[in-house]
C-alpha cells in the first residue's frame, strides 16, 4: 500500500463557468478593500468548500473517487451578501443568507463518501461560506458593507493543497485534481 498523503478538499470553484466571472472579479475587488489585518486569500485560491478530506492516502483518494462519480446532484446558483467572521478560526468570510438545497445535498453526500473511506469528518452543521482572510485579529468595527454577488455552480471539484513560495513567504495554492457535473 502507498502511504504517501495529499491535503484534499472537495470545493466549488467561483470563477467558473463565464456566467460567474463578474461576480468573481467583484469579489476579488471586495476583498482586497477589507481592513488591514490578517492575512488575505489569494484570488487564485477563492472557493467555496464543499469538504475538508485533510490527510488522505492514495488509496482513500482512489476510493473515494469511486464514491463521488456515483453523487448526481443538481446544478444550483447561490448568493453571497453576508460579511462574517469567526472568532474562534479568526476568519472574515461571505457567506448567504439562505443557500439552495441542492449544496446542502452536495456536501453531506461528500461528507458520507469522505466517512466511508475512513476520512474523519467535522459534526458541525456544514456553513457554506467563503473565506476572505484568515488570522483577522478581531470583528471588524463597523463591518464593511459587503457585495451582492451571484454564483451558479455546474460543476465541483477535488482539489489539493500544495506548498508554494509567495513574495510574502511560504504559503499554499489549490489546484484541481478532477472535476465532477452537476445536472
Amino acid at each position: 500500500m502507498n502511504s504517501k498523503n495529499e491535503r484534499l478538499f472537495f470545493a466549488l470553484a467561483l470563477d467558473q463557468p463565464a456566467e460567474n466571472r463578474q461576480a468573481f472579479r467583484q469579489l476579488c475587488h471586495f476583498s482586497s478593500q477589507l481592513p488591514e489585518g490578517g492575512r488575505r486569500v489569494p484570488n487564485r485560491n477563492l472557493h467555496l468548500t464543499l469538504a475538508f478530506l485533510g490527510q488522505v492516502t492514495l488509496e482513500q483518494k482512489s476510493l473515494l473517487i469511486k464514491l463521488t462519480e456515483q453523487i448526481s446532484v443538481n446544478s444550483f446558483t447561490i448568493h453571497c451578501s453576508l460579511l462574517r467572521y469567526w472568532k474562534r478560526s479568526k476568519i472574515l468570510w461571505l457567506g448567504s443568507e439562505e443557500a439552495p438545497p441542492q449544496l446542502y445535498l452536495l456536501a453531506d453526500e461528500l461528507k458520507s463518501a469522505a466517512q466511508a473511506v475512513g476520512l474523519e469528518q467535522d459534526e458541525r452543521d456544514y456553513i457554506p461560506h467563503i473565506t476572505l482572510k484568515k488570522q483577522f485579529p478581531r470583528r471588524p468595527d463597523p463591518m464593511p458593507q459587503s457585495p451582492q454577488l451571484s454564483f451558479h455552480f455546474q460543476h465541483f471539484g477535488l482539489y489539493i493543497s500544495e506548498p508554494c513560495q509567495t513574495t510574502h513567504g511560504s504559503g499554499v495554492q489549490y489546484r484541481c485534481l478532477q472535476q465532477w457535473p452537476l445536472r
